[in-house]
């Protein structure tokens, strides 16, 4: 990369920060913040929505490069879903209203990357899931200072990677020095032992969004699911929480606070910041093997992963917790 595009990242990067910056500001005078509760991982009053900057992010390349136009699909249910979630918080959201507006943009997303209405029958339903899945799954990085933002830095670094080394059917590279130096700049004000603000649902859901829609791009470009493995580390920990809420009897779309980097933050009380550096950096390792070694080595890798997870939640949570009815823990 040239020296003009890091001096682009570099006053992009100041450009976003500044517009948190302000932003903090005025949330401050309207209380638009996210109180601690019984089920939160922090004890602060904090700032929240500040992730309005990554669908703008996402928007002001296209627009400047204009490649916006091949990208009215997604433009169109990045929209709808960042402002419903922004909406959410500042005031609850029906959930009727969030999921028709998940699944329109959904709609428009798989429309987006490959035609909702030519993709066989059998691709229909699992790349929905896929999609809602990371989307929901996202949604609880929010809760731990950097989760959200050090691993999406992981994500669009490696997809920024696939894009150099010549899958032209990601967004332009404009796209990614922008997502980059929003990331960067939310992480200046979040990525810390004492967080300023957080993205919000507005944050996590729209980077998701983002995230999903590069996924699909670089499988559709493959012709391969492998790809699925650049979320693996998160989509373990989630889906692995999913298993024992199952075994437990809990209802999984309750409120929870069950996820394993949950419980190291705030039972074994490891700082946010070096939780949040374990899951981004197991998960930039993973998706460097899948990108350079191939299936074989990354799914090596990833068993190994899933072992390590399996025995420390083992080891430091213990059966009688892990099986346990977690909501008859929190009331006893």
């Amino acid at each position: 990369m040239s020296h003009g595009h890091w001096s682009y990242i570099i006053y992009l990067t100041f450009f976003y920060a500044g517009m948190i910056f302000l932003y903090i500001m005025i949330a401050k005078k309207l209380q638009l913040i996210d109180a601690p509760s019984l089920r939160s991982s922090h004890q602060d009053i904090t700032i929240t929505a500040a992730g309005f900057i990554f669908p703008i992010a996402f928007f002001l390349p296209l627009a400047y490069t204009g490649e916006f136009i091949h990208y009215r699909s997604t433009l169109t249910g990045l929209l709808l879903i960042s402002l419903v979630s922004f909406s959410d918080d500042l005031k609850s959201v029906h959930p009727v209203i969030r999921v028709t507006v998940q699944v329109i943009a959904v709609s428009l997303l798989l429309w987006q990357t490959g035609g909702l209405f030519k993709m066989k029958p059998w691709q229909i339903l699992p790349g929905f899931i896929l999609v809602v899945g990371i989307i929901n799954s996202y949604n609880f990085m929010d809760g731990i200072n950097g989760m959200n933002a050090l691993y999406s830095v992981s994500l669009i670094g490696i997809l920024w990677l696939l894009r150099a080394s010549g899958i032209s059917i990601l967004p332009v590279p404009e796209v990614f020095y922008s997502l980059m130096s929003a990331l960067l700049a939310f992480s200046f004000f979040n990525v810390r032992k004492k967080a300023l603000c957080f993205s919000g649902d507005v944050g996590s859901i729209s980077i998701a969004y983002m995230v999903s829609l590069m996924i699909i791009q670089v499988m559709i470009a493959t012709d391969s699911a492998e790809w699925i493995l650049l979320f693996g580390v998160y989509g373990l920990d989630s889906v692995g929480t999913i298993v024992l809420r199952l075994i437990r009897g809990e209802k999984v779309w309750l409120p929870h606070r069950t996820h394993f980097y949950q419980f190291l933050v705030n039972e074994k009380k490891y700082p946010h910041v070096l939780v949040s550096l374990i899951y981004a950096i197991s998960q930039f390792i993973l998706s460097i093997i899948l990108w350079k070694c191939g299936l074989f080595f990354a799914l090596l890798f990833y068993i190994l992963l899933i072992l390590l997870y399996v025995c420390a939640r083992l080891v430091m949570e213990g059966k009688e917790r892990l099986f346990a009815n977690y909501f008859t823990q929190t009331t006893e």
